[in-house]
């Protein structure tokens, strides 16, 4: 499939999918995964769980190796069960990297799924989305899993699907500031580019200088630049 640079990114920085985001992995990379260190996603059943097991094994194994010499037996031995399972759950290595990308994007995803809340001060709000981003984007094990996932898809696009590509991603938090724009609270003509502006402003310094090295920022350097970025939307959008 061919992207173009533009929806490329879009689709990199935002994908919509639930994930658990509260306990992120502080596994050593040489260390087998075991159930109870991993963050569960909807793992009701052993099925699911084991599921999960092996996506982070998989995770572990990318970001060491990379995704062209990974294969399934170290995934497998990673994880603890055997190549049959893994393939019971991923029929290629392929599928199994598509899934772990979409959970991972569904991280950043979910940040923005905000609502309004009427009669609260904008400004709080706006600072609380911004925590929210802030927490995975000050976070090691987050962004090296990010780091690697975005090597593997700008080197092979094809592991991007062509229906996560067209998803829009903002319209949550658009909606907000619509709202906001009703309430008074804001003016806006355009919610949709003011959305696109505030995630800019925090990812254009703590997600892409990390992505092509730059060390991941600090809690206080996140907190700075939050109140920084809402600043600026608020002199901008204030009424």
């Amino acid at each position: 499939m061919d992207l173009d640079a533009s929806s490329l990114v879009n689709w990199i920085v935002y994908t919509r999918r639930e994930f658990d985001t509260s306990k992120p992995s502080s596994l050593p990379l040489g260390e087998i995964v075991c159930e109870e260190q991993m963050t569960i996603r909807n793992s009701n059943t052993p099925s699911q769980a084991k599921r999960n097991q092996i996506l982070h094994a998989a995770e572990l194994e990318f970001q060491e190796h990379g995704f062209a010499i990974t294969n399934m037996d170290q995934i497998s031995s990673r994880a603890g069960v055997s190549k049959r399972t893994v393939y019971k759950h991923f029929e290629s290595k392929e599928k199994l990297f598509k899934e772990l990308i979409r959970g991972h994007w569904g991280k950043f995803a979910k940040s923005l799924e905000v609502t309004y809340e009427k009669g609260r001060d904008i400004r709080e709000q706006l600072i609380d989305l911004g925590q929210a981003e802030g927490r995975l984007l000050t976070s090691p094990d987050v962004m090296a899993t990010t780091r690697m996932v975005m090597s593997e898809v700008l080197r092979s696009p094809e592991l991007v699907e062509e229906n996560q590509e067209k998803t829009d991603f903002k319209a949550s938090f658009e909606q907000m500031l619509r709202a906001a724009d009703a309430d008074g609270q804001l003016s806006i003509e355009d919610p949709r580019q003011a959305a696109e502006e505030f995630i800019s402003l925090i990812k254009g310094k703590a997600f892409w200088p990390v992505v092509f090295g730059a060390p991941v920022v600090t809690p206080d350097e996140m907190s700075e630049l939050i109140e920084s970025s809402v600043e600026m939307m608020m002199r901008r959008y204030a009424p």
